[in-house]
């Protein structure tokens, strides 16, 4: 009997944390079991379900480098590696590298483990009498299922394009699928939460529904999915399904009166630097903030725009890293005075590429009046942005602000807002300054600036969905929603350029704009991304400087090696035993590793 050498697949994995996830989904725990015994009731049969939704949550307690959403941002031009001497991860993924021949190990466990418990959960609750089950839950459970195993295959597929593709509990030492069998799957599982999930389960915050997976989601991720599949491989359809078909199922998703997701009234809103507690407005004080000036309130997790994406619970267990990577950092790596009311706890690990913020800032149909741009750029030290961006005449939003010189390797002095950890007081008297709100708002939550952070990751806005429509039927009903909730006067026309630039400004450091670039440009992607980040200006280790491409491989030279794929761990490679074949420029001979030293600085 064959080993199944590249999962950790055991029976008892799928009952391994679901006590954590279902505070994680605001449902109720039930006791362990072991498989001799279960599942046998209907709360057998959920717990399964919540137990393949826990390996997500799992991922964001890790290394951070485990998320393909902090990948795809840093990979991205929207961003440089930055961070510290010692985090050779960033700087490794921003130029397509690897700093280890096995830094995706434990993410491809991770991810087999997921599919591992969706396939367990597929079979065992398929085979449960219908009459254990309460009125069409049976469905709905399976249809989360399948949506989540949908979402681990494209997980996987856009992070190494083929791999075993595993749909049963029985499986083998087994070679990479094709290409068209991983959509194959995904789509077919996408096609099953479609018609299983009941339509009625649309956006909530209700007990027990916030952070599962809907119809409208899965509707969602096969455009999402769709478009990259014809786009990146230049197919006409994806496993028979049509570009008719998706925008159908885009349609009824953008049917607020269906689904019930819609859009925030106000897009800054979304990000937890509107919270009130750091702004002052839970006092009835005002702190100075810019979130206070703008009057903006945060609308909390789960919102009606987030449509698929990893939920928090204030009560539960597990946290968003994404704030700890993304966030800046000053000598302390605590708030002060001049960081607040942002922790200045992170590891810095993304500076925004001024190149970028240029162009945006220069751009006439946007520049800074565009609300999204003040929102999504955080524009630190007066005296830096003076010295090094004569172009930029507009706001400083922490003008005194210091970063840490002996640290930072590639600093700008802009940064992401999305994402940052929040600092706020624990009262209106500024009694205690906090570094993380969530601690106020709950006080079991961790005060850290790394551990605290309970904000959702979102991986598909309701935005996006408008988007997608306005590309698929070439129209400009969506851009014109967003250019109205951002001050923006409306386009008269379409134009693949205005889809591409909204697209781009719109979702700005959050993770979109890698695979946007990709499947938009194929071949040449690589080379866009090296001529929009190549010469900005950055600081590395307090010295002026400039970004800066390695010698013989040059972002644009390992995209052609890669195509924007990622390694398989060696280690699988190894235990495969010569079934598992490596990604193209992760070979012998490819120069695929960043070590100590490789930084031209």
């Amino acid at each position: 009997m064959k080993k199944i050498l590249y999962t950790i697949a055991v029976c008892f994995l799928v009952l391994v944390s679901c006590e954590k996830l279902d505070s994680l989904l605001d449902t109720k725990n039930y006791s362990k079991a072991d498989t001799s015994s279960f599942p046998r009731t209907e709360k057998d049969a959920e717990q399964l379900v919540n137990s393949a939704y826990s390996t997500m949550h799992s991922l964001y307690t890790g290394s951070i480098f485990k998320i393909n959403l902090f990948r795809r941002m840093i990979a991205s031009d929207d961003i440089y590696g930055a961070g510290s001497k010692s985090s050779k991860e960033t700087t490794a993924d921003d130029r397509l590298l690897a700093p280890s021949s096995d830094e995706d190990n434990s993410v491809w466990k991770s991810f087999y483990n997921g599919l591992f418990r969706c396939n367990f959960a597929l079979e065992s609750i398929s085979e449960m009498d219908d009459n254990l089950f309460t009125g069409d839950n049976k469905t709905w459970y399976l249809g989360q299922v399948h949506f989540m195993r949908a979402f681990y295959l494209w997980e996987m597929a856009e992070r190494w394009e083929t791999f075993p593709l595993t749909l049963s509990t029985q499986v083998e030492n087994m070679p990479k699928a094709s290409v068209d069998e991983v959509y194959a799957a995904i789509a077919a599982d996408l096609k099953d939460a479609i018609s299983m999930i009941p339509a009625k389960y649309g956006y909530s915050k209700d007990n027990n529904l916030a952070g599962r997976a809907t119809k409208y989601a899965a509707e969602a991720l096969m455009g999402r999915v769709w478009l990259f599949y014809t786009g990146f491989y230049k197919k006409a359809d994806m496993a028979g399904v049509t570009k008719s078909q998706v925008i159908s199922w885009l349609e009824d998703c953008a049917n607020t009166n269906v689904s019930k997701f819609d859009l925030e009234k106000d897009q800054r809103e979304l990000w937890m630097y509107s919270n009130e507690y750091s702004s002052g407005f839970a006092y009835g004080v005002d702190f100075g903030t810019w979130a206070h000036k703008e009057n903006l309130h945060w609308v909390g997790n789960h919102s009606k725009e987030t449509v698929w994406g990893v939920h928090f619970s204030y009560t539960g267990s597990g946290y968003n890293r994404l704030a700890e990577w993304l966030g800046f950092r000053n000598s302390a790596q605590t708030p002060n005075a001049q960081s607040y009311p942002y922790s200045a706890g992170g590891n810095g690990n993304a500076s925004v590429n001024p190149l970028f913020v240029k162009e945006w800032y220069e751009d006439k149909d946007y520049g800074p009046r565009d609300k999204r741009f003040y929102g999504t750029i955080l524009v630190t030290n007066k005296s830096k942005i003076a010295i090094a961006y004569p172009w930029y005449k507009g706001d400083i939003e922490l003008p005194d602000f210091k970063g840490h010189d002996s640290k930072e390797i590639e600093r700008t002095w802009f940064y992401t807002k999305k994402y940052q950890a929040m600092a706020a007081y624990s009262d209106g008297a500024k009694t205690t300054l906090k570094k993380n709100f969530f601690n106020i708002v709950n006080g079991s939550i961790s005060n850290s600036a790394k551990s605290g952070n309970k904000n959702d990751a979102i991986y598909i806005r309701f935005a996006d969905v408008l988007l997608m429509l306005d590309e698929l039927k070439e129209t400009t009903t969506g851009m014109n929603r967003l250019r109205e909730r951002a001050g923006l006067d409306p386009y008269e026309s379409y134009t693949f350029e205005r889809l591409q630039k909204e697209r781009r400004y719109e979702f700005a450091t959050e993770g979109m704009r890698f695979n946007d670039l990709r499947r938009w440009y194929p071949e040449t992607a690589g080379q866009i991304i090296e001529k929009n980040q190549d010469g900005g200006y950055l600081e590395y280790l307090g010295k002026p400087n400039t970004y800066k491409e390695l010698e013989g491989r040059s972002f644009s030279q390992r995209y052609a090696l890669t195509r924007g794929f990622w390694m398989i761990p060696q280690e699988q490679i190894n235990l495969q035993q010569g079934v598992l074949e490596q990604n193209e420029g992760f070979k012998d001979g490819q120069s695929y590793l960043f070590v100590d030293g490789d930084l031209p600085y």
